[in-house]
């Protein structure tokens, strides 16, 4: 099977990048309609994962494959963190294409579209959850194979085309600075011991996307680390030691990985990004929720505890029954550590369209119109 309407790709980019090279300003936020020759790659953790844990030997700490998850838009658990779908759903809806499949979903072998690799507990760090989530390394190495079947598929030339159009999306690190507090809450309780371990979590994203890269693959979007000292599952441990040090080591990340990403603008040719500061976005949504539509920031819809903050959502923990709430619209979270479809839509059409003080250089919508594949490589 070929790619289709190749020819018609390379005009609509030439014409796309004519346009764009006349005038710096885009079109109006709204779902594009590009031809099918781009796809949609996630890397990253349960806030982007599409059920690829559902085929894992794990434990049920990290899925969502039973009620109430999926309640929503799906109906039925897909192995989603939420009630409904989550932003890479919504983002790839704007751009056109279809939801993207989780990459060990036994039925999909179709990547023409992208494919989904992220997977719930998982971090930049090989540390991070080993043994029970499928860790950025592993998930590069799927990338690889899905590589090597779309050149196999599609022929080189073909293959390239399809990979330097579409975006790459990496979303990790609340994992990787969440897991270290379980073994000892003074872990990061020095600035220098909060920029050794960022650094390294930056670090090796990085060097996956520079690895995406040499691929051909030539625009990438990224989220923020969320307000981790905020969600229903820190509340309930009420230290305040926790909470200092969790805003502190997120406040770092989203500040070093940007700041990598600006290097990386300057190193590698034809390279483009988009950066959301999702994190900003969530904690207005806590801080007022009322603005936004939402009544309940601190408890979570579903859990069990202080502010549903045990997470055990689906399921009865040590003998501890999970509570549903009644009016899920009127919540941000879903569960103890992730959000709800509500919210999730609310930020995906804001770093879709959104504008510098969002998301930079380029927002969503932008960086999934950009001729990339007209660079030079």
């Amino acid at each position: 099977m070929k790619l289709p309407n190749l020819g018609f790709c390379f005009f609509f980019f030439f014409i796309l990048f004519a346009l764009q090279t006349a005038s710096p300003t885009f079109p109006e936020a709204s779902t594009i309609s590009l031809p099918n020759c781009f796809g949609f790659f996630l890397f990253g953790d349960s806030y982007v994962d599409a059920g690829n844990n559902n085929y894992i030997n794990t434990t049920a700490d990290f899925q969502a494959n039973f009620p109430p998850y999926g309640k929503t838009f799906f109906h039925l658990p897909t192995g989603r963190f939420t009630d409904g779908r989550t932003i890479p759903d919504f983002l790839a809806e704007y751009a056109g294409l279809p939801l993207i499949p989780p990459y060990l979903d036994p039925h999909n072998d179709f990547y023409d579209n992208g494919v989904n690799f992220a997977s719930s507990g998982s971090g930049a760090l090989a540390e991070s959850h080993k043994g029970s989530a499928i860790g950025l390394q592993t998930q590069m190495k799927f990338f690889k194979k899905v590589m090597k079947s779309l050149r196999k598929k599609l022929g080189n030339a073909s293959a390239q085309t399809l990979i330097s159009n579409s975006v790459f999306l990496f979303n990790f690190g609340g994992n990787d600075y969440l897991n270290p507090f379980d073994i000892s809450y003074d872990i990061f309780n020095t600035s220098s011991a909060q920029e050794r371990f960022v650094n390294m979590v930056v670090g090796n994203i990085t060097i996956a996307l520079k690895e995406v890269y040499k691929y051909g693959g030539r625009k990438f979007g990224f989220m923020t680390v969320p307000p981790l000292g905020h969600m229903p599952s820190s509340r309930i441990k009420r230290s305040v030691q926790f909470f200092e040090e969790a805003s502190s080591i997120t406040r770092l990340h989203n500040q070093l990985l940007p700041d990598a990403l600006q290097k990386l603008g300057i190193q590698l040719k034809g390279f483009k990004y988009a950066f959301a500061d999702t994190h900003t976005l969530l904690l207005q949504r806590i801080i007022n929720p009322i603005k936004y539509g939402f009544k309940v920031t601190e408890t979570a819809c579903c859990g069990s505890g202080a502010f549903r903050g045990i997470y055990n959502c689906g399921r009865n923990v040590e003998g501890l029954p999970f509570t549903e709430c009644d009016n899920l619209e009127d919540y941000v979270f879903f569960d103890s550590f992730h959000p709800t479809e509500k919210l999730f839509k609310q930020l995906a059409e804001l770093i879709w369209s959104g504008d510098a003080q969002i998301v930079n250089p380029y927002n969503f919508k932008q960086l999934f119109e950009y001729g990339s594949m007209l660079a030079s490589y």
